[in-house]
């Protein structure tokens, strides 16, 4: 099923489920950028749509020799434990355990 559009809704719902600091969804939702803060954290498959247009819109990490480092999370939940993200290398979309560090970008709009 497509997850267009429900970024906002997820990283809202994350954030009212958890207090944690530090979490991708927390850190979204608590930014403020060039006046803005109705950041969020994006879904799967706005997640993707972001890779599909990653040379226009830019600002992605792609390191070909650091393979490791170009993962963003999405807002996107597996289970309890893990959630989807997204390699900026290849494009694939991985089952990762929310306790791994991985990039965090926040979106405004979809």
């Amino acid at each position: 099923s497509c997850l267009l559009g429900y970024g906002e809704y997820n990283t809202r719902a994350i954030v009212n489920g958890c207090s944690t600091s530090g979490i991708a969804a927390r850190i979204c939702i608590d930014l403020e950028l060039n006046g803005y803060t109705d950041w969020f954290l994006p879904s799967k498959d706005e997640l993707n749509k972001l890779y599909q247009n990653k040379n226009l819109i830019g600002g992605f990490a792609d390191d070909a020799g650091n393979y490791d480092y170009d993962y963003y999370w999405s807002s996107s939940e597996l289970s309890s434990d893990q959630a989807w993200s997204q390699n900026f290398f290849d494009g694939i979309q991985y089952e990762d355990y929310k306790s791994y560090p991985t990039r965090v970008r926040a979106v405004r709009s979809f």
